[in-house]
């Protein structure tokens, strides 16, 4: 039973994302001419939530590289739809981009979502020569709670113990590097779950769950390597998150790098990178598909 105040939470959280995405992306074309569009590809059993786009560039003569994104806002909140500019500009410079749906909180609870993830790799992996997309070239990106997914995923991935915690099978494809933008990382420190967020991991949940979420532990050398973002007025949680992971993955010897948009007098906030219109986004994007560029194989 989800708690009225949480419920109020998601709600109030759904309302402000969804006004502040409609500002952001008010006019932006919904094709464009370098761009194929295949929408509505159904990866699972659910025909509302199962649902994935693939946009790739129109001048291909061979499989393209793919980034398989997976969405944030909070675990409760977000679409496709959302996604879809962003996702048709990486399109547009020589990428394949997988942009899904997924069941929300509180309709689901963790792990349920990256439940759906899971089924997303597995569905690539089963049909992605159908749509030109390069099986060997795989990168994972996510942003804020997609970023969470995008670690832990990724992780499960390359660490057959943590795996197992799961009951995941391994896809087959080969994930070369991952980006993890204003991401939420490190949930088992005291006091990071809260609000909105209890949606998807009430109290309950992460108590049976300990060990599950307890996803840096099992974070190696193994891993590819991996583009950490923030920006300078990101909200805390994330930011800390990214300057924390920094230190962390140092600390550990895994191949990362840290990056920080804006300044003082050009500053940038949460998941500003979605943005469009916005040179500094431009600069951010562009420096992360060149940092996928240098892993492919």
């Amino acid at each position: 039973m989800v708690p009225q105040s949480v419920k109020e939470a998601v709600f109030n959280m759904r309302k402000d994302c969804k006004i502040s995405d409609g500002q952001r992306d008010k006019g932006l074309p919904t094709s464009i001419p370098e761009v194929e569009r295949i929408n509505d590809l159904q990866y699972g059993d659910d025909p509302l939530w199962n649902l994935l786009d693939i946009y790739l560039p129109k001048k291909r003569s061979e499989k393209v590289p793919t980034i398989i994104h997976i969405h944030g806002s909070g675990w409760c909140y977000g679409t496709k739809e959302t996604y879809q500019f962003y996702g048709m500009n990486l399109a547009k410079n020589g990428f394949g981009f997988v942009n899904f749906n997924y069941p929300l909180a509180p309709d689901v609870q963790f792990p349920q979502e990256l439940d759906n993830v899971n089924k997303v790799f597995h569905w690539v992996a089963e049909h992605g020569n159908e749509y030109d997309l390069d099986l060997n070239n795989v990168f994972i990106s996510g942003d804020s709670a997609g970023g969470q997914m995008a670690e832990q995923y990724l992780t499960i991935l390359f660490n057959d113990e943590y795996r197992q915690l799961f009951g995941y099978k391994k896809p087959h494809l080969t994930v070369r590097a991952a980006t993890l933008n204003c991401a939420a990382c490190f949930l088992k420190i005291p006091g990071i779950i809260q609000g909105a967020i209890k949606a998807y991991f009430p109290p309950e949940v992460v108590a049976k769950n300990h060990e599950r979420l307890n996803t840096e532990k099992y974070m190696t050398k193994k891993l590819p390597p991996i583009f950490l973002m923030t920006a300078n007025h990101d909200m805390t949680f994330p930011h800390d998150s990214m300057i924390r992971l920094d230190g962390y993955l140092m600390a550990k010897g895994i191949t990362h790098e840290l990056h920080i948009y804006g300044d003082q007098d050009h500053p940038r906030g949460h998941v500003f990178h979605i943005d469009q219109r916005d040179p500094i986004a431009t600069k951010c994007n562009r420096d992360e598909m060149n940092f996928y560029r240098k892993y492919i194989k």
